[in-house]
Formats: C-alpha cells, sequence, structure tokens
C-alpha cells in the first residue's frame, strides 16, 4: 500500500511539472516599454495613454487575440508598460496604436511596432516613422475624382 501511495505521490509530481512547464512555454514573451512622455513644451506629462492592437500571430507563432490596455502615465511623465513583440509578426505590417490623452486636453496618436527584447525600449525605438499601409492607404474612386476636379475647374469636366 505504500508503494502505491508513493507511486501516486511520483504521478502527481510529474504531471504538476509537466504542467508547469507546459504553461511557461505557452506563454507569450513581451517585452517592457520605458519612457518618459513629455508636452510640446518640454516638459513632463501627465495623463494616461490607451494602446489597443489587432489580432496578430509572433514571429514566434503564438497567437494574440486583439485587445487594448490603458496605462497612466507616473510622475514626471513616466511610462512603463509590457507589450508582446510584433516584429515579423503576421499579419505583416501589424502595429499597435497608441493615444496619449494628457491632462492638458491635447490628444496625440502614435503606431508602434515592438521587438524582442530582453532589456526595456524606448518609445523612439517602437514609434514607427512610417505610417502603416492599412493607415495611410486611403482610395478614392475615378467618379470622387472627376467630380472634385469638376468642382475646381467651374463645372466644365473637360
Amino acid at each position: 500500500m505504500r508503494a502505491v501511495k508513493r507511486g501516486l505521490t511520483l504521478v502527481t509530481m510529474m504531471i504538476a511539472l509537466l504542467g508547469a512547464c507546459y504553461g511557461a512555454a505557452a506563454q507569450v514573451a513581451t517585452t517592457m516599454i520605458q519612457d518618459t512622455v513629455y508636452r510640446a513644451d518640454g516638459t513632463p506629462a501627465n495623463g494616461t495613454v490607451v494602446v489597443t492592437w489587432p489580432t496578430f500571430t509572433t514571429a514566434a507563432g503564438q497567437a494574440v487575440a486583439a485587445g487594448n490596455t490603458s496605462v497612466t502615465l507616473g510622475p514626471n511623465g513616466a511610462l512603463s508598460l509590457l507589450l508582446t513583440a510584433n516584429v515579423g509578426a503576421s499579419p505583416a505590417g501589424s502595429y499597435y496604436t497608441a493615444v496619449l490623452h494628457l491632462d492638458d486636453g491635447t490628444t496625440s496618436q502614435q503606431y508602434w511596432v515592438v521587438p524582442v527584447s530582453g532589456t526595456p525600449v524606448t518609445l523612439a525605438t517602437i514609434e514607427s516613422q512610417v505610417l502603416p499601409t492599412s493607415v495611410a492607404m486611403q482610395t478614392a474612386s475615378k467618379q470622387y475624382v472627376d467630380q472634385a476636379i469638376a468642382q475646381v475647374s467651374g463645372g466644365t469636366g473637360s
């Protein structure tokens, strides 16, 4: 009977150990974003940052559901948050949208592409310098363009 109890205890411990290993392997790696947010006049900002993202799959093949988070800026404009890396994600061109709501009433929008990093990264590192294709692309029909040209040229349409 004692041997059976030891066997069951061993099996239980192995299952728990395997479960812990699986749970650790299934976690999606995150990157720490740490920086100071400033107002246009150069003073540290106060307010919140709302970050949203679409569904994407990381470069490591891990699925990330669409979502959002809100972070309050700390003392002297301190920003600190964890996000899943989306560099190399699919669909290609995946990005985070960050809307900064400052206490002086100003808002601004940024597009972030987050690398895999074991050390904190700054906003300058993640802020996209090129507007994502899905945001930058604006389409106009031929009819719309023809009407706009006709209005500018006095309605002659020639």
